[in-house]
């Protein structure tokens, strides 16, 4: 029991400093997921729990998982909740799915941060290429202080500037998980080859 309530206690901690955090901490997740993905063939969002009947006598382990496979499909395990007639056993299975959803959604959360904050560091570099006349201007700017001669060329460079700025991140947004579900199938479908030549 006390391996549960420390383990438990320990994913708080964890959430806490994830959440104070932010994008920072969400960044690596999206690497990590892959990498567990591609190593166990899943992800899995993992909640345990520990019933103990009213008279004392009986305790029994637990878990809620929910599985992520490469493809996307999401399966969760989830033990009987007309297993024991007891209230101890209802109460305490009612917190542990509140627990458990409250993990999953904090998992999609930090999910979607992480793919925020790589489209945010692939779009960057992009806006930069396209208009590095611009910055290129902008800095002689603050270093000379003296706007560019060309002044119809810099304004033309800022409207590509502006309209690259708003536009770029939706192309990337759009291209971003259809090349990501292109690649998961070609991992899958190699996988497969694989399993297929053992």
């Amino acid at each position: 029991m006390w391996q549960i309530i420390l383990k438990n206690f320990w994913t708080k901690c964890k959430r806490w400093l994830d959440i104070r955090l932010g994008y920072i901490s969400a960044a690596p997740r999206l690497i990590l997921y892959f990498i567990e993905i591609l190593r166990y063939g899943a992800y899995t969002v993992d909640t345990e729990f520990e019933y103990v009947s009213e008279d004392g006598a009986k305790t029994e382990k637990f878990i809620m998982r929910m599985l992520i496979t490469l493809d996307g499909d999401i399966t969760n395990f989830v033990p009987n909740p007309m297993r024991y007639q007891d209230n101890a056993w209802l109460f305490c299975f009612e917190n542990a799915l509140q627990t458990h959803s409250k993990n999953i959604d904090f998992f999609f959360t930090k999910l979607e941060q992480s793919a925020a904050f790589w489209t945010f560091l692939t779009t960057v570099p992009a806006i930069i290429a396209i208009n590095y006349r611009l910055v290129q201007d902008i800095w002689i700017f603050f270093t000379t202080g003296h706007f560019s001669d060309k002044l119809q060329d810099q304004i033309l460079e800022i409207g590509l500037f502006a309209a690259s700025a708003i536009l770029l991140p939706q192309v990337v947004k759009l291209l971003i998980p259809r090349l990501l579900a292109f690649a998961l199938k070609r991992i899958e479908a190699y996988l497969l080859e694989e399993e297929v030549k053992k």
